[in-house]
C-alpha cells in the first residue's frame, strides 16, 4: 500500500467521522454541525485528488478541478437538506427556542395541527384539574379550571404553560406535546379515528404539584419579583415551582366560539405584546428552572461539604472569623457583612464550622475556599451539576420536564485562579451563577443523606381510558457527599434556625418540628438591593421537604428570605 493511499484512506475515514458526528448533533447545536460539514469538505477534496491519476496541467484538468469544487458544493448542500429534511425533521418541526426574557418561540404548525384534538389534560398529585379542553364546534379550546379554584390564574404558568394558535407553547405544553395529543402513547386510537370518525383525544398528565401548595406559595410571594421550589428531597418530586410576575395562560388562549375571530386574534395579540413590554417584568421567564444569580450565603452550603469531605486540607474546626481577610495584596479585603462576628456570642474567634456557617461569615468561607484550592472548590461545585463553563451545555440535562439553565460557578476564563475570586466564590458571591432550582437539589442532596435525586414533574402519563403509559421511577443523579458529611449538614442548617442568622424561620413553621435552614443575602448590581436567599429541610431529623426561595431585590435573605421559607414549609405541612 501506497503512501497515496494511505492517505486517501485517512481522509476518507476523518470525513466520514467529521460527518457523522455532526449530523447527530442537536438541533441548536447548528454551528458545531456547520464546522463539521467545512471541515470534512476540503478532506473530501484532498481524497478525491489523491484517488486520481496524476495528470499534466491542461484547461482539462482545469475544467475537472472546477467541477469538483462545484459538485463538493452541491454535496454539502444536499448533507444540509439531509440533515434538516430526515434526520432532524422532527426534532425542527417541534423545536422550541427560548429567548432571554423567557419568551418561547416554536412552529405553530403542531398547534394548528392539533387543534382538532380535545388535548390531554393536567391534574396535580391529588387529582385536581389544573387544564382541560373544551370543544367547540370542530375544534378545541384550552381551559383553566384552576380559575375556579384559585384566586391567581397566574400561580401555574410557568409549569403548565402556554398554548396558542398564534404563538406556539410552552413549558409542558411543549416538552409533553406528543403525549397530550395523543401522537404518542395511543396512536391506534388516532389511527381508528382518523378513519372511522370521532373526535381525537390525548393522553393526561398527572403531575408532582400539589395544587393547593402552588397556589399557596404563589400567594405567600405575592406582588414581588422571585421564586418559590419546594422538592421531596426522598424521590426528586417537585411539589411547588412557582415564578412571579407571571401570565394567565387562558388570555393567549384562542377561542374559535368567538364572533369574531379578527378581534378574538386581536385579543390574544394585544395580550402577548403586554407581556413582552418594557416593565413588565418579564412574565414569561421561568425563574426557577431559567433564573441565573448570584447565590450569596447559602453557597456556603456547597463550601461546607467540600471542607467536610476533605478535612485535611479543609480543616473545619480550625477557624477564625476576623473582621477582614485579605487573599490578594492588590485586591479590596474581604469584610463580614454584619460586624463584630468575632465576639463570643456570635461566631467567636478561633471558632468552628458549625457558628461560621450559623452567623455566615464571609472571611471564614474566604479561608475555606483558599485552603481547597480552585481544584477542589470545582470538583465539589461538580458533585451539585455546578458547572465550570467549558463542562456547561446550553440547558441542564437532569430536569428534562421544562426547559432550565445551567448554573455555572464562574464565566470568565481563569477566574477561579484568583485568590480574590477564588476566596469570594467560597462565600457565593465571585462569578457563580446558579438557579433556584439548582439550589433546592442542593438542599434535598443534604436532607437525603447525600444523595441528589432527578427532579420531575410529570409522575405519569394516561390514556383517556386511563390506563397507564408511562409511570415515572425516582432515580438518582449521584452521591454528593457522605451520609456522614450529610448529617453534619443537617446539624449546621439547625444551628442556623436555632441562635443564627435565620432562627426567624422557626417563628413560621409549626410547632414542634425542627426546622434546617441557611440564608443568602446576594449582591448583584452595586449599589442595588441584594437578593433575597433562604433554604430550607424540614423535618430536621427526618426531611420531607426542602425549599429554596428566592425574592429579586428582596434585601435580607436573614428575615425576608427566612419568613418566605418558614411560611411556605408551613403550607406545606397544611396542604399535605
Amino acid at each position: 500500500m501506497t503512501v497515496r493511499s494511505v492517505l486517501r484512506a485517512l481522509c476518507i475515514l476523518g470525513s466520514l467521522g467529521l460527518l457523522g458526528y455532526g449530523i447527530i448533533q442537536p438541533v441548536e447545536a447548528e454551528v458545531r454541525w456547520l464546522l463539521c460539514v467545512w471541515s470534512a469538505a476540503p478532506l473530501i477534496g484532498l481524497a478525491v485528488w489523491l484517488g486520481a491519476s496524476p495528470a499534466p496541467r491542461s484547461v482539462h484538468r482545469s475544467i475537472a478541478n472546477v467541477g469538483l469544487v462545484i459538485l463538493m458544493g452541491f454535496g454539502m448542500l444536499s448533507l444540509q437538506l439531509l440533515r434538516q429534511q430526515v434526520v432532524q425533521a422532527d426534532a425542527i418541526y417541534r423545536y422550541v427556542a427560548i429567548s432571554p426574557n423567557g419568551s418561547s418561540t416554536s412552529n405553530v404548525r403542531p398547534v394548528l395541527d392539533s387543534q382538532r384534538v380535545l388535548r390531554g389534560r393536567m391534574l396535580d398529585r391529588k387529582g385536581v384539574v389544573i387544564v382541560d379542553s373544551q370543544q367547540v364546534d370542530r375544534f378545541s379550546r384550552r381551559i383553566y379550571p384552576l380559575t375556579e379554584r384559585y384566586d391567581d390564574p397566574t400561580a401555574f404558568s410557568n409549569v403548565v404553560g402556554f398554548f396558542s394558535t398564534r404563538y406556539g407553547q410552552s413549558s409542558l405544553e411543549s416538552t409533553y406535546a406528543e403525549y397530550l395529543t395523543g401522537q404518542r402513547g395511543n396512536e391506534w386510537d388516532r389511527l381508528r379515528e382518523r378513519f372511522l370518525g370521532g373526535t381525537p383525544h390525548g393522553n393526561d398528565l398527572t403531575l408532582t404539584l400539589n395544587a393547593d401548595l402552588q397556589a399557596r406559595a404563589a400567594e405567600l410571594l405575592g406582588q414581588r419579583t422571585g421564586s418559590v421550589v419546594v422538592l421531596d428531597p426522598r424521590t426528586g418530586a417537585v411539589l411547588a415551582l412557582v415564578s412571579k410576575p407571571g401570565f394567565d395562560p387562558s388570555q393567549l388562549s384562542f377561542d374559535p366560539g368567538a364572533a369574531d375571530w379578527e378581534v378574538e386574534n386581536q385579543r390574544v395579540g394585544h395580550y402577548w405584546d403586554t407581556l413582552l413590554a418594557d416593565g413588565s417584568g418579564r412574565p414569561l421567564l421561568n425563574r426557577p428552572a431559567q433564573g441565573l444569580y448570584p447565590p450569596g450565603s447559602i453557597f456556603k452550603t456547597v463550601t461546607a461539604i467540600g471542607v467536610l469531605e476533605n478535612p485535611t486540607v479543609g480543616r473545619p474546626n480550625e477557624i477564625t472569623c476576623p473582621e477582614t481577610f485579605t487573599p490578594q495584596p492588590d485586591a479590596p479585603p474581604v469584610v463580614n457583612a454584619a460586624k463584630n462576628l468575632a465576639a463570643p456570642a456570635l461566631a467567636g474567634d478561633p471558632s468552628s464550622l458549625e457558628r461560621v456557617y450559623a452567623f455566615s461569615c464571609n472571611t471564614a468561607f474566604a479561608q475555606y475556599a483558599t485552603r481547597l484550592t480552585p481544584d477542589l472548590m470545582l470538583a465539589t461545585a461538580r458533585r451539585f451539576d455546578i458547572l465550570a463553563p467549558q463542562d456547561a451545555t446550553a440547558s441542564y440535562d437532569e430536569f428534562t420536564d421544562l426547559p432550565a439553565s445551567q448554573s455555572l460557578s464562574y464565566v470568565k476564563p481563569g477566574f477561579l485562579n484568583l485568590p480574590r475570586g477564588l476566596a469570594d466564590t467560597g462565600y457565593g458571591q465571585g462569578e457563580l451563577l446558579v438557579t433556584p432550582l439548582q439550589m433546592a437539589l442542593v438542599t434535598a442532596a443534604v436532607a437525603n443523606d447525600g444523595v441528589m435525586m432527578q427532579p420531575y414533574l410529570v409522575q405519569k402519563v394516561t390514556r383517556p381510558d386511563g390506563g397507564e403509559i408511562m409511570t415515572h421511577t425516582p432515580r438518582a443523579i449521584r452521591t454528593t457527599m457522605s451520609r456522614e458529611t450529610a448529617r453534619t449538614m443537617r446539624a449546621n442548617m439547625g444551628a442556623v434556625a436555632q441562635y443564627g442568622f435565620g432562627k426567624s424561620v422557626d417563628n413560621y413553621t409549626p410547632p414542634g418540628i425542627l426546622v434546617g435552614g441557611k440564608s443568602g443575602t446576594a449582591e448583584h448590581v452595586q449599589g442595588a438591593v441584594p437578593h433575597a436567599w433562604f433554604i430550607a429541610v424540614a423535618p430536621l431529623d427526618a426531611p420531607r421537604y426542602a425549599v429554596a426561595v428566592m425574592v429579586e431585590g428582596g434585601g435580607e435573605g436573614s428575615s425576608v428570605g427566612a419568613e418566605l421559607a418558614g411560611r411556605v414549609l408551613a403550607a406545606a405541612f397544611e396542604t399535605e
